[in-house]
C-alpha cells in the first residue's frame, strides 16, 4: 500500500474513533439528564403513592452512578410502596438497565436504614424487610444504577496477543452488523404512542382530548387554551414573555391579539381555579408564569 493511501486511511481511522468517543460523551451526558428526569418522576410518583400531593421533590443529585432523591418534607416509608413505584417508573421510562440498588438514608445521621436490590435474577431474595414500615422522618432515597455484571461475576478466560485481536475484530464486526440490522428494523417499526396525560399540580391535562381534570371535575379547553397551557407548562415556574406567547400561538397580529392573550389567560385561570396548587402569575410588563 503506497504512502498517500496509508495516510488517508490512518486519518479516516483517527476521525472515526475521535467521533465515536465524542458521540459516546454526548450520549452519556444525555442519558444522565434522562436518568435525572426519571428519578424526579420516581420521587413525584412515590409522594403521590403515600398521599402527598403538595410537597416538592428537590433537585436530583448525582455522585458517580448514584442518584439522590431529596424531599421537602418528612414522611413514613412502606418499602412495598417504594418497590411498586420504582417498578412502574422503570417500565414507563425505559431506563437503560433493570438492575438497581435502592437505599433509604436518614438525612441527619446519613445512616442507611433500609436497602434492597431490583435486578433480573433472584429478585425475591434481594428485597428484605417487605411490609415493615419505616417511621416518619427525613429520608433520602438513593438509587445506584449498575449493569448485570456488577452483581454477578462473569467467568474470566486467559487471553493472548495472538487471539485477542481477531476476537475483537470479529466482535466489532458483529456489533456493527447488529447495529445496522436494528437501525433498519426500528426505522420501519411504527413508533409507540406518546403518553398524552400531563400532571400539573393536582390536576391532569389530557393533550390529546384537550381536557383539564381536577378531582371529579373536568373542563374542555379550546385549541388556543391548550397551546397556551402547554407553553406555560414547558416553562414551569419561569416567566414566559408576552412576545413569546404571541408569536408561538398566534403569530404577530398586532394589538388585537395582545388583548386576546389576556382574555385567554383569564379563561385558563378560571378553569384552574379549583386547584389551589396552580397559579398563573402576571409579571407586569413582561409576561406570565405558571407556578405550581
Amino acid at each position: 500500500m503506497n504512502h498517500p493511501i496509508r495516510k488517508i486511511l490512518s486519518l479516516l481511522f483517527i476521525l472515526f474513533f475521535t467521533n465515536t468517543l465524542a458521540e459516546g460523551s454526548v450520549r452519556d451526558s444525555l442519558q444522565e439528564k434522562i436518568d435525572k428526569v426519571a428519578m424526579r418522576r420516581l420521587g413525584h410518583e412515590f409522594l403521590k403513592c403515600i398521599g402527598d400531593y403538595e410537597s416538592r421533590v428537590l433537585p436530583i443529585e448525582k455522585i458517580g452512578e448514584q442518584y439522590k432523591i431529596v424531599f421537602e418534607r418528612e414522611f413514613a416509608i412502606d418499602p412495598d410502596d417504594l418497590i411498586s413505584t420504582i417498578d412502574e417508573i422503570i417500565i414507563k421510562d425505559a431506563l437503560p438497565t433493570n438492575n438497581y440498588l435502592v437505599e433509604v438514608e436518614q438525612c441527619n445521621t446519613k445512616e442507611i436504614i433500609h436497602s434492597f436490590v431490583i435486578g433480573k435474577f433472584n429478585r425475591s431474595s434481594l428485597i428484605p424487610c417487605s411490609g415493615r414500615i419505616l417511621p416518619k422522618n427525613c429520608h433520602h432515597i438513593l438509587i445506584t444504577i449498575f449493569d448485570t455484571q456488577h452483581l454477578y461475576m462473569q467467568p474470566s478466560y486467559p487471553s493472548s496477543s495472538t487471539s485477542s485481536f481477531p476476537f475483537l475484530s470479529l466482535l466489532l464486526a458483529a456489533v456493527m452488523i447488529s447495529v445496522i440490522i436494528l437501525f433498519f428494523y426500528f426505522r420501519k417499526k411504527p413508533q409507540k404512542e406518546v403518553d398524552h396525560i400531563i400532571t400539573i399540580g393536582t390536576s391532569c391535562f389530557d393533550k390529546k382530548n384537550q381536557t383539564l381534570s381536577y378531582q371529579n371535575q373536568s373542563s374542555e379547553l379550546s385549541t388556543k387554551e391548550a397551546e397556551l397551557l402547554l407553553l406555560l407548562y414547558a416553562n414551569l415556574n419561569d416567566t414566559v414573555k408576552r412576545e413569546t406567547l404571541l408569536n408561538s400561538i398566534w403569530g404577530d397580529e398586532g394589538d388585537y391579539v395582545g388583548r386576546t392573550l389576556d382574555v385567554f389567560i383569564s379563561k385558563l385561570r378560571k378553569k384552574l381555579a379549583a386547584d389551589r396548587s396552580i397559579k398563573i402569575v402576571n409579571i407586569r410588563a413582561v409576561g406570565y408564569k405558571l407556578v405550581v
